[in-house]
C-alpha cells in the first residue's frame, strides 16, 4: 500500500496522541500508590494540686520581763511550704492573717501590732519567690508571691515580731497565725 505523503503526516498525529493518551493513563495509574488510612492519636496530662503546709504544733515566740516602755517580742513561726503540683508556668501568692494575741485575763495585743517576715527562700523546682513583709496581720496579707516554671515548691521560716505597749500585763498571751495559699 502507498501512502501518500500528506496522510502520512495524518498518521503520526495519530500516533502520537494515541501514546500520549496511553502516557497519560501510564502516569495516572503510577501516581495513585498504595492505600492509606490516617488515625488520630492523643494524650492528657492533668495538673496537679496547689497546697500549703503549715506548723500545728503550737510554736512560743519567746519570753519578756514587763517593762513600762513598749517593747517587741519576735520569734520563727516553723517551716511553712506551698507545693505547686499543677506543672507548666503558674503562679501563686500566700498570705497570712492573725487573731490577737489574747491573755487568760487582761486586754489583748491586736493583730495590728503583728508584723511578718518572710526570711530566706528553699526552692525545688523553676520557682521564683518574692516577700514582701507586713507591718499589720488585721486582714489577710500578701506576703510570698511567686512565678514557676514547672512542679515546684517554695518554703520558708517566717519570723513573727508583736509590738507589746508599755505596762503591758504579765500572762501568756497566744493567739492563731494563718496561712493560705491562691
Amino acid at each position: 500500500m502507498t501512502m501518500h505523503p500528506s496522510n502520512h503526516r495524518g498518521l503520526k498525529c495519530v500516533a502520537a496522541l494515541a501514546a500520549l493518551a496511553t502516557g497519560a493513563v501510564g502516569a495516572t495509574a503510577l501516581a495513585t500508590g498504595p492505600a492509606s488510612a490516617a488515625t488520630p492519636a492523643s494524650f492528657d496530662i492533668t495538673g496537679g494540686a496547689l497546697s500549703i503546709s503549715t506548723p500545728t504544733v503550737g510554736v512560743s515566740l519567746g519570753t519578756q520581763v514587763a517593762s513600762t516602755s513598749p517593747l517587741v517580742i519576735s520569734g520563727p513561726l516553723g517551716l511553712v511550704t506551698i507545693t505547686d503540683g499543677r506543672g507548666g508556668v503558674t503562679s501563686w501568692i500566700a498570705s497570712v492573717i492573725s487573731t490577737a494575741f489574747t491573755p487568760t485575763s487582761g486586754p489583748a495585743d491586736p493583730a495590728s501590732n503583728v508584723s511578718y517576715a518572710a526570711g530566706p527562700f528553699t526552692i525545688s523546682g523553676g520557682a521564683t519567690p518574692t516577700g514582701t513583709d507586713a507591718s499589720d496581720l488585721t486582714g489577710v496579707t500578701p506576703v510570698v508571691s511567686v512565678t514557676s516554671t514547672g512542679i515546684s515548691s517554695v518554703s520558708w521560716n517566717p519570723t513573727i515580731s508583736i509590738a507589746v505597749p508599755g505596762s503591758f500585763a504579765p500572762g501568756h498571751y497566744t493567739a492563731t497565725i494563718t496561712h493560705s495559699v491562691a
